[in-house]
């Protein structure tokens, strides 16, 4: 992670201006384009000069790397805020945590997953390693919720449900649903994607959910 956005001696009016620059930058990059933006386009869109640029970050592509870092530093986080109570809240607890993360990081998972490919080797090989990391977390919420299965069938079906919830679709910004009711409809769908990994199937599904989940032990609401 770059330094010059946790250097504990910088100000907390000097960390606004660089969020607010990363803000702009990241912007930019998803109405043009990662690839068909120019040093100089960028420093004129962030109102300073060409060689200021340079102060605020090493170079466009790190820039890419810390937005999409973020992301993942952001869902590992929500790992270790939605680990209490009973194993299938747990997993519903993240599940959810994820869908809600688009509301403030929608541009980031934008970043993740249309410009990775313009990232250095080593960046791409940093950020596969966060993305296998949260993978591995959801893929234990998984087993400790009841999920059976091969191993390599659930791995495949966790990088799945990751694919598509960083790629939530795009009517939902035209639903006019609430953030709610878009994290209960995606999370419904989800929850259904899964049921059959699960001991029991969900005929008996809760009327409050799309298709909940049912785990020997765990209320329907975990």
């Amino acid at each position: 992670m770059n330094t010059k956005r946790s250097c504990p001696d910088e100000s907390g009016a000097a960390l606004s201006r660089l969020e607010q620059i990363r803000g702009k930058a990241l912007e930019l990059f998803a109405e043009r384009g990662f690839a068909e933006v120019g040093m100089r386009e960028l420093a004129l869109h962030l109102g300073i000069g060409a060689g200021s640029v340079y102060h605020h970050f090493e170079s466009k592509e790190q820039l890419l790397f810390e937005l999409i870092e973020e992301l993942y530093e952001d869902l590992l986080d929500a790992v270790l805020l939605t680990d209490k109570g009973a194993a299938h809240g747990r997993l519903q607890a993240l599940l959810r945590a994820h869908i809600a993360l688009h509301e403030r990081r929608g541009l980031h998972f934008l970043m993740a997953e249309r410009e990775y490919r313009c990232l250095s080797p080593q960046h791409q090989g940093q950020i596969q390693q966060l993305r296998r990391r949260y993978e591995e977390k959801l893929l234990l919420r998984l087993l400790e919720a009841g999920a059976t299965g091969s191993l390599p069938v659930l791995k495949a079906t966790v990088q799945a449900v990751v694919a598509w919830l960083n790629n939530l679709p795009a009517w939902l910004d035209q639903s006019g649903l609430s953030p709610a009711q878009r994290q209960e409809v995606i999370g419904g769908i989800v929850l259904g994607s899964l049921s059959g990994v699960f001991k029991q199937p969900t005929a008996a599904a809760d009327s409050a959910t799309v298709v909940a989940l049912r785990v020997p032990g765990a209320s329907p609401r975990g």
